[in-house]
C-alpha cells in the first residue's frame, strides 16, 4: 500500500479481478477514524468448466455452470460469445514452463443453446418447460462427425 496523505485519491488492483477505490478527505487526521462503502456488480453467465468439453446428441458443447440469478429461459437460441480471463502454459525467457493469465473477448458468435422449434411442441409441452440448468443450458459449438 503506497503512503497516503490528506486529499489524496488512490486505486489498486487485486488478482486483476478487484478494483479498490478510494480518496482521503482533505480534513482528515490520523485516528478520526473512516468510513468504508463498497459495492459490486454480479451479471449472470456461463462459467465455461476446466473440463470443458461435452459430447452428446451428435454435437460438441461446452460443459459450464451457470453463475447468479439469471433469467435463464432468455439465453435459449441466441448466439454466444466467449470472454474471461483464461490461463495459459507459456515458456519464460529462462525456458521454465509458467502460468500466465489473459483476459479474451471473442464478440464473434461461437456457440449456441438450442430449443426444440415452437411449432414443433404443444400448447402443454411449452407451459410444462422447466429449465434444468445442468442438462439445458450446455452451449452447442459444433456437430461431430
Amino acid at each position: 500500500m503506497p503512503h497516503t496523505s490528506a486529499g489524496g485519491k488512490y486505486y489498486y488492483t487485486i488478482n486483476r479481478t478487484t478494483l479498490v477505490a478510494f480518496a482521503v478527505g482533505k480534513k482528515y487526521k490520523p485516528g478520526n477514524g473512516f468510513k468504508i462503502i463498497g459495492g459490486h456488480t454480479d451479471s449472470p453467465n456461463l462459467k465455461v468448466k476446466p473440463r470443458s468439453k461435452r459430447a452428446g446428441s451428435g454435437c460438441v458443447q461446452l460443459n459450464v455452470e451457470c453463475y447468479g440469478g439469471g433469467m435463464w429461459h432468455t439465453w435459449f437460441d441466441r448466439d454466444l460469445g466467449v470472454s474471461g480471463r483464461v490461463f495459459v502454459r507459456k515458456a519464460g525467457d529462462d525456458g521454465a514452463e509458467k502460468i500466465e493469465q489473459r483476459l479474451v473477448k471473442i464478440d464473434k458468435p461461437v456457440a449456441r443453446i438450442s430449443t426444440l422449434c415452437i411449432h414443433l411442441q404443444t400448447a402443454e409441452e411449452r407451459k410444462a418447460f422447466r429449465v434444468n440448468k445442468e442438462e439445458h443450458l450446455s452451449p452447442i459449438l459444433s456437430t461431430q462427425n
